[in-house]
């Protein structure tokens, strides 16, 4: 912090230099309201006990002068001329007071912290697009038109939402991670590319067996026409995309708890219910809304196991069937990935 021409050089070699506005008078005159209003509040209360209307009027109206005198003193603040320290420091203070280097400190952090949130979020949604990108091509399947603006949608909102996050009011003695390239960071992003690895393997293996060879859509310049492996592979991306949000929301103690985010809470809930609607098919319309063929009920005659994967994945739906098991393949997703990436903040904290 400083407040004159003699800390422009300080200011300029601090990691964070702030200018504090530097006016006697105004000082004196904050100072001043300042002791009136707790002196005020002081004999208000001994007033109460003793009962006196008079005298409790009398200390409303000095509370109210003293207020006053505060609001001018501010507003006086914003028309004194900024120095040379302004000029050197990216930030400057007007309250006469270097309490701002604690809000600046909680600011840099949360920020700092979104900031990371969002990086992973878009290193591991960019793996996520492309491994189904490839597999999708490799049969010649594509993806429809509102699916990619539902998409498209769901994701810009979130990442709106995960930027309201607020700064907590209290100072965190640990300090963030200071880089995307660290080593928690790195690890969370490949375990957690690794869970959604696994499930959207499974999903697309299972709803590739369900493929019509016949279908004239299935070439890479063909028309989109809505298949099982379109609509299994859609729904199991978006709720890939959507855990990214959920497991990287870093939270306390550096920023807001996602239960507390109530704008991201309540989007992520609806995008939740929404997706397993789809796949349990509970509301056929909302299928028939976002390009969603039906699913099959039955898969037992579809498959024929060649090993031991295969074989376990034909009698898991052969049991409970196609949409049970899309719905067991999802919630393993959000399980895993969730006790991932607690899993990598517990190592890396002890």
């Amino acid at each position: 912090c400083g407040d004159g021409t003699n800390d422009v050089g300080a200011l300029k070699m601090a990691h964070v230099g702030i200018s504090i506005v530097s006016v006697p008078d105004l000082e004196a005159k904050q100072r001043e309201a300042l002791k009136g209003m707790s002196s005020t509040k002081e004999d208000k209360k001994t007033a109460k006990r003793k009962s006196k209307k008079k005298v409790h009027s009398a200390k409303k109206r000095s509370l109210e002068e003293s207020l006053r005198a505060l609001a001018e003193a501010e507003e006086e603040l914003n028309f004194v001329a900024l120095g040379d320290a302004s000029i050197a420091s990216p930030f400057t203070s007007r309250t006469m007071s270097i309490k701002c280097t604690k809000d600046i400190l909680q600011r840099g952090r949360c920020t700092l912290v979104t900031m990371l949130q969002i990086y992973k979020i878009l290193g591991v949604n960019c793996l996520v697009n492309a491994l189904v990108l490839t597999r999708l091509h490799m049969v010649g399947v594509k993806q429809g038109d509102r699916q990619l603006t539902v998409v498209g949608l769901v994701v810009a909102a979130l990442f709106y939402f995960i930027t309201r996050g607020q700064p907590l009011p209290s100072l965190s003695p640990k300090r963030p991670p200071s880089s995307v390239l660290c080593k928690q960071t790195l690890l969370s992003i490949i375990m957690q590319f690794g869970v959604h690895f696994a499930c959207i393997m499974a999903v697309t293996h299972l709803s590739t067996l369900h493929l019509d060879p016949d279908d004239p859509s299935l070439v890479p310049d063909g028309p989109f026409n809505p298949n099982i492996l379109n609509t299994a592979t859609f729904i199991v991306t978006v709720l890939a995309t959507v855990n990214t949000f959920v497991v990287n929301y870093r939270g306390r103690p550096y920023m807001q708890n996602l239960s507390e985010n109530k704008l991201m809470l309540r989007s992520v809930q609806i995008c939740y219910v929404t997706l397993f609607a789809c796949a349990l098919e509970v509301f056929p319309p909302l299928n028939a809304l976002m390009q969603l063929t039906p699913l099959p009920d039955d898969g037992a005659e579809v498959f024929s196991p060649n090993g031991g994967i295969e074989e376990t994945l034909s009698l898991l739906v052969d049991r409970i069937g196609f949409k049970p098991t899309l719905g067991l393949f999802m919630l393993v997703d959000v399980a895993f990935s969730y006790q991932v990436e607690k899993m990598i903040q517990q190592i890396f904290n002890t």
